[in-house]
């Protein structure tokens, strides 16, 4: 399980920076062992491809986390609202 600290870290910094808007839905949830996945749903994400959403996404992390906590990342997803398949 993940460090529940560093999760809600995460979550705050990226909800109170640039995924901030009411609409962007920021998850962070237990990975393998002690590692944290990141599912990022925005409208910010418009014109990029799935490897430019995840460089914002690692540009954030990097600007606000030590190297061990974005160390414990692994695994980060950008998608758009219509992207997310609701069943």
């Amino acid at each position: 399980m993940a460090c529940e600290v560093l999760k809600h870290k995460i979550h705050n910094m990226l909800k109170t920076g640039y995924f901030c808007d009411a609409k962007d839905f920021v998850d962070v949830s237990d990975g393998f062992d002690d590692l944290v996945h990141i599912v990022i749903v925005s409208r910010k994400f418009d014109g990029y491809t799935m490897g430019g959403r995840g460089e914002i996404i690692w540009n954030e992390l990097f600007k606000h986390l030590s190297n061990e906590e974005w160390g414990h990342v692994s695994l980060s997803i950008g998608m758009l609202p219509e992207e997310v398949a609701i069943w």
